[in-house]
């Protein structure tokens, strides 16, 4: 009963947004490649006016989510590890109030996907080398252009995915199979984060609730909520130092009411996995649990008490 009330009233909200025309915000909405400093002349160019672009693997599209854009601070830690990242701007048609911004989700989406597609058919890109990284309402943006290409995409990370205005059924949310992987962290229930799982593996750390710690006074004195970006934190770091969260398999209903000293103490190398850039796609699959620290490095790497108990000595992929 109470997810037919929340879909009623996602349904007068989504009828009230598109009452007002915002193609306008939505025409600034672009991608643009971040040329790497190395090269050079390190400034911006839209997507589509790139030129020679010989680097066709391992490329990275970022998507920043509500009241952001490209240089927002709780998306830009994400731009290291790859030369061949792209930002996202959606800033006109974020910036909008929460209802009307959420209920753009599939229109900017599809703007993208647009944009994506004549890039890749330019450069003769292969859908397997496209890994899209979305925070908040850009996770459920991410989970919609990966739909567009029926889930070909090579992987797709959600971090912390947007709560208000979603149910675990809506229609435009991030689902497990937009794409080939998709993994999700989340850090800021019931606030601002969902907790569903979205992913083929999700993870909690610290029970993916908040506050998290060293975020107590911050989330109650800011609307920003540094919970919410603590699932950007946490994968910056993961890029830098591969192994620093082990993180050991749980069900969300164990996480939910605290219980994870059973799983704990059941922990297998089978059954543990380092959460971020380097997780291992091959075996990562359902809801783990982890603990972090409350200031950098947030990563208890070697300090893990399942790092130790398992001996977890397998080396990361090499960095790309």
């Amino acid at each position: 009963m109470k997810t037919v009330v929340v879909f009623l009233v996602f349904e007068i909200i989504f009828k009230c947004t598109f009452a007002k025309d915002y193609s306008s915000s939505l025409a600034q909405a672009n991608i643009y490649y971040q040329r790497p400093i190395r090269l050079g002349n390190s400034k911006e160019v839209p997507m589509l006016d790139v030129e020679m672009f010989s680097e066709r693997t391992n490329i990275k599209l970022i998507i920043h989510g509500y009241l952001g854009n490209r240089g927002h601070s709780a998306i830009v830690p994400v731009r290291n590890g790859t030369d061949n990242i792209f930002m996202a701007d959606w800033e006109r048609a974020a910036s909008h109030g929460y209802p009307t911004s959420r209920g753009l989700v599939l229109e900017v989406a599809m703007r993208f996907a647009k944009i994506v597609s004549e890039f890749m058919k330019k450069n003769e890109i292969d859908p397997n080398e496209m890994h899209l990284i979305g925070h908040s309402l850009g996770a459920h943006i991410v989970g919609n252009i990966g739909r567009y290409f029926n889930g070909t995409f090579g992987r797709i990370t959600g971090l912390d995915p947007a709560l208000p205005l979603f149910v675990p059924q809506s229609a435009d949310g991030l689902r497990p199979d937009d794409a080939k992987f998709v993994d999700v962290i989340h850090t800021d229930h019931p606030v601002f984060g969902d907790i569903t799982p979205r992913g083929k593996a999700d993870f909690y750390p610290n029970y993916g609730r908040a506050p998290q710690p060293g975020c107590t006074n911050e989330d109650l004195r800011t609307l920003t909520s540094c919970s919410h970006y603590r699932a950007v934190q946490l994968y910056a770091e993961s890029i830098g130092i591969p192994r620093n969260f082990p993180a050991f398999s749980c069900s969300l209903p164990e996480i939910v009411l605290n219980n994870v000293e059973k799983c704990r103490r059941e922990a297998t190398f089978n059954t543990t996995v380092m959460m971020g850039e380097y997780i291992e796609q091959t075996r990562a699959i359902g809801q783990y649990f982890l603990i972090t620290n409350a200031a950098p490095p947030f990563g208890l790497g070697d300090n893990s008490e399942i790092y130790r108990n398992l001996n977890y000595v397998q080396e990361p992929p090499p960095l790309k």
